[in-house]
């Protein structure tokens, strides 16, 4: 079904609930619905380049539109955390980050840091010819088959990847661990930002969980699981995220 009713969309996008019944809905792609913004959505609501969905759409189909620096032309596409959308003949940067009261938000960036993105190793795969492919959040893969390349990348999940669009290559690496900088990017305290002070286990309804504490700029503490942890940087942030 193309369309989803707006009371059933996700809570998060900038949509008037009455005003009409349906809205779009994303096609199966990088980021799950629960997590993501579809493209004509927006450019429309949440960038202001268009005024209604009509002019998106035509926007998106001539190809003015990129999404990691791959044009995209179709409206539905979901668009998620950490993504960088691009319209090269208007100079326009942009980037997806995570939001304290609606999840998501769309912060302008420059050219050079449109360049590269971040994104959390979530797997880890043995492919054919003993070739170690890295299996990413976006739903991006990068294999590895040089013996070096793979020993130097070969990571624990969860460590984020500073890669340039749309070449992937590797520029950085960033391990989740005690000092570094991060961002919670799900859960109550989504949008938080700082350093992570400890990693400690909590036991809730019977099951052992690891808990991240979040030291924000003002000296105030956070708490959010491990899986909603991402790393941006080790001292400060690499891109742009307020």
């Amino acid at each position: 079904m193309p369309h989803i009713t707006r009371l059933n969309a996700p809570w998060f996008l900038r949509l008037s609930k009455k005003e009409y019944k349906w809205t779009v809905k994303p096609i199966p792609g990088p980021h799950p619905l629960s997590r993501s913004i579809p493209l004509g959505i927006l450019l429309r609501d949440y960038l202001g380049i268009a005024s209604n969905l009509r002019e998106s759409k035509k926007i998106i189909s001539d190809g003015l539109v990129m999404v990691d620096g791959r044009v995209r032309r179709d409206y539905k596409y979901p668009v998620g955390l950490m993504d960088v959308i691009t319209i090269p003949s208007a100079s326009l940067y942009y980037r997806v980050v995570p939001d304290r009261v609606r999840l998501l938000k769309v912060v302008k960036i420059s050219s050079e840091e449109a360049g590269y993105k971040l994104v959390r190793l979530t797997g880890k795969t043995v492919v054919k010819g003993s070739a170690l492919q890295l299996n990413f959040e976006d739903g991006r893969n990068i294999l590895l088959k040089d013996k070096q390349e793979a020993s130097q990348f070969n990571m624990p999940t969860l460590t984020t990847f500073k890669i340039a669009i749309p070449s992937q290559q590797i520029l950085g690496t960033y391990q989740l661990k005690e000092g570094v900088y991060v961002m919670a990017i799900g859960g109550k305290n989504a949008g938080v930002i700082g350093t992570l002070k400890r990693i400690q286990w909590a036991n809730y309804k019977k099951k052992r969980h690891t808990i991240v504490v979040i030291r924000g700029e003002d000296g105030t503490e956070y708490e959010t699981n491990l899986e909603n942890s991402m790393v941006v940087g080790e001292e400060r942030p690499e891109v742009r995220v307020v």
